[in-house]
């Protein structure tokens, strides 16, 4: 799968994510998702167009195998963060290979996406750590 390709599967994943929060009653961090997948679909139509203006044809792959249930609230979020770092890893991988090829401007274009996902990672790094606070305070007052 191309980065682009995992970054729409990415989309999909924390809109599924964010539907299944927002069914919860936690409007505010399915709005967060929400923005994440925004954010990725983005990502991956900028992508997409980038390939194309560089005379390649990109193929868009079907989003599929993503889950419709992921646990309790800290565990959906938990989920989130690893599939985030796996595209970070994705990314870092491409970089490398951009610079071995020499192709600095290819790299300097996707440049930008190194920053979002780190800033995407420590978004909901603080998340679930908040989550996970706030659910050891629930579990010690009882």
């Amino acid at each position: 799968m191309t980065y682009a390709g995992a970054s729409l599967w990415v989309a999909h994943y924390n809109l599924a994510i964010s539907i299944q929060l927002k069914s919860k009653g936690y409007y505010s961090l399915s709005d967060n998702l929400r923005t994440i997948y925004h954010n990725h679909s983005l990502q991956s139509i900028e992508i997409y167009d980038y390939i194309a203006k560089q005379g390649s044809m990109p193929q868009i792959r079907d989003v599929t195998d993503i889950p419709v249930e992921f646990g309790q609230t800290h565990e959906a979020v938990e989920h989130s963060l690893v599939q985030t770092i796996r595209l970070t890893d994705a990314l870092e991988s491409l970089m490398d290979m951009l610079l071995q090829a020499k192709d600095h401007t290819t790299y300097a274009t996707f440049q930008y996406l190194l920053k979002e996902q780190f800033e995407e990672e420590v978004l909901l790094s603080k998340i679930a750590e908040k989550l996970k606070r706030d659910m050891a305070f629930a579990n010690k007052k009882q």
